[in-house]
């Protein structure tokens, strides 16, 4: 009996499923592989592009190393040459840089016309590196003034590098290498322009640390001054007299024209040219300081070699990956059917209640794996809603219980205001009524009263009035500190001259009889730098409650000095301030003594005061013989 493969397929799940995973997978294996063939030629590329970047960036780093150390070299000694302007200190400090600089082919010191009467027109103080040795001589008589090592700092009026050049010069002492000068203008305390300092290297030197670098076999360097010159190039019959331009026809050659003025404006990156039919990569990167451009060409077969091996890897990726396929759709196929029954129990479990207990997760990108990790985001939703029920019932909880804080607070805060209104209309009826009455006693009996009399009934309408404004300043000041977050410190204040003024407010006080004992434990000239009204007002509201309290005196005020503040220490006889009353004494409106004198608000103000102060007020408690306040002030010894 003959079976039939598509019947057979078709009747079972597992290979029906089989079959498809194949297809399917294997067209998006396909399509995977080209992503991975492109993707491979692309890093190729990008590897091979970095490394050439890298090869040009290492060798610009040690390119602006040499023109680095030169110009450290040159600012250095140009301080030392300035200080000392001498034609024998010329001479050796010349030769100086050359000798602790390696890198250092040459250097001149060179002033203006007659600036060394004795030797007549020309100083030049000149060192140059010949073979082991250093040499070093005044220069031969040349018009080294219009030389261009000379003139384009003198012209420029700072530090710049010069673009190499041949320093043959007849009749005196030359460099037998092309050489690159770093040139500083020299100039006097009174800014003139009095010579140049003017420190070489060699070019062949320089071309042999570019020509150094080979990152590919078929490259090469090749070094472009400010105008386009060749000062680094295999062909030597380049060098100095050709440009990138030379010889170049624009119409057949427009790449090497555009990379030409990329690299004269400064630019960096890369790009291909064509040179006889071989195409070149050209990595080209600006060295600021001296105005060249350096360049590595790469031929681009060399840059593309790993490319163009990359094939041979592409066959036994390709049979590897398909048996990695197979293995992976025969393992597919034959757990698919596993999480169904997982799936099944797990949800039955769920329907009992159990939310928390969470299901767990399936690996597999399938129908089945999908349907389970639905399940499982479901019962996670459930158990995330339930958690935030519970949540939203305790922070509706936490809202009630903080609804009726702030309306037992809103309740408090009226009855004070109406505790406060209550007390400042009896604080001012009180001496305002007094005032009236004397005033119409005045009026009934002026003439049988004696001056004695007048006297005594005038100091007294005058003390009452003197109250009310009192409060009525105090309610000013309490409304401006609310809204008032810092003021300016500037004034400089004297503390034992403060100390006096506040003993002088203290004694005009009724009663007159309670004594202030000061004593200034700091210098004579001690002072802070402070705001002189509010610290005025906080240590007289202190004095002031101090008298409230201790009528029978005395009262002290004493001064002291830390290392970084001033305490002003205010000490009664009186009462004193109970254990429990301690931490709202500070509050506003707060009387420990309701039939006292005061709105409550002279400790609050006295605290805002010493904010804005940058300083601070308390209570000493361990002052056992009355009540002692103490403010303390930062000590600005400047």
């Amino acid at each position: 009996m003959s079976i039939n493969p598509v019947k057979s397929i078709r009747q079972s799940l597992a290979r029906r499923i089989c079959f498809g995973f194949l297809a399917f997978v294997l067209v998006g294996f396909l399509v995977v592989l080209g992503y991975i063939f492109t993707h491979s030629r692309r890093m190729v590329l990008q590897e091979a592009y970095q490394h050439g970047e890298f090869a040009l960036g290492h060798t610009a780093q040690r390119v602006k190393g040499y023109l680095n150390e030169v110009e450290d070299a040159t600012h250095n000694m140009k301080w030392v040459v300035l200080s000392h302007m001498q034609p024998d200190s010329l001479l050796a400090y010349s030769r100086r840089v050359v000798e602790i600089n390696p890198n250092v082919n040459s250097c001149s010191i060179t002033t203006e016309p007659d600036y060394f009467p004795e030797y007549g027109r020309y100083f030049s103080a000149y060192s140059v590196r010949q073979g082991d040795s250093i040499v070093t001589v005044r220069e031969g008589e040349y018009e080294y003034f219009e030389k261009v090592w000379y003139k384009t700092p003198r012209d420029a009026g700072q530090p710049v590098w010069v673009d190499p050049f041949d320093d043959f010069n007849e009749g005196t002492l030359s460099s037998e290498e092309v050489i690159a000068s770093y040139c500083v203008p020299l100039y006097d305390e009174q800014d003139r322009f009095i010579g140049v300092l003017s420190t070489d290297i060699s070019l062949p030197r320089l071309s042999r640390t570019i020509s150094a670098m080979r990152p590919y076999p078929n490259s090469y360097s090749f070094l472009l001054g400010k105008e386009g010159h060749y000062f680094v190039h295999p062909d030597t019959t380049r060098l100095v007299k050709n440009t990138i331009f030379t010889d170049v026809d624009p119409n057949e050659r427009p790449d090497l024209i555009a990379l030409g003025h990329e690299m004269m404006d400064g630019h960096s990156g890369i790009m291909n040219i064509d040179v006889d039919g071989q195409i070149y990569v050209v990595f080209y990167q600006p060295l600021q300081q001296a105005g060249w451009s350096l360049a590595l060409v790469c031929m681009e077969d060399d840059v593309l070699a790993g490319y163009n091996h990359l094939q041979y890897i592409i066959l036994p990726l390709i049979f590897l990956g398909l048996l990695v396929l197979a293995y992976y759709c025969i393992r597919t196929v034959k757990r698919f059917v596993e999480p169904v029954n997982q799936l099944a129990s797990q949800a039955s479990h769920i329907a009992d209640g159990h939310f928390d207990e969470r299901m767990p997760l399936s690996n597999h990108n399938d129908v089945v794996g999908r349907l389970q990790n639905n399940f499982a985001a479901m019962q996670q939703s459930l158990d995330e809603h339930v958690g935030h029920l519970n949540k939203v019932n305790k922070e509706a909880e936490k809202r009630n219980l903080e609804l009726k804080e702030a309306s037992e607070q809103a309740t408090e805060a009226d009855r004070q205001k109406t505790a406060f209104l209550r007390e400042m209309l009896h604080q001012i009826r009180t001496p305002l009524n007094i005032i009236l009455g004397f005033l119409q006693v005045m009026r009934d009996n002026q003439l049988e009263m004696s001056q004695e009399e007048r006297s005594h009934l005038t100091a007294t309408m005058l003390q009452n009035a003197n109250s009310i404004n009192r409060m009525v300043n105090m309610l000013v000041v309490a409304s401006h500190l609310n809204n008032q977050m810092s003021i300016e410190l500037k004034d400089k204040v004297n503390c034992c001259e403060l100390a006096r003024e506040c003993a002088t407010f203290f004694n005009q006080l009724q009663p007159v009889s309670t004594q202030l004992v000061v004593d200034t434990q700091v210098p004579a000239d001690l002072c802070i730098k402070t705001h002189r009204e509010y610290l005025i007002k906080s240590l007289n509201e202190l004095l002031l409650n101090a008298k409230k309290f201790s009528p029978d005196g005395p009262v002290t005020l004493r001064v002291k000095a830390g290392a970084r503040k001033v305490m002003f220490q205010v000490e009664d006889r009186g009462p004193g301030i109970p254990e429990e009353a301690q931490g709202i004494i500070f509050n506003k409106f707060t009387k420990l003594d309701s039939f006292s004198d005061g709105l409550g608000l002279g400790l609050t103000l006295t605290q805002q005061c010493a904010r804005l102060l940058n300083g601070s007020v308390y209570l000493d408690t361990s002052y056992k013989m009355g009540a002692c306040f103490v403010m303390e002030i930062p000590l600005d010894k400047s």
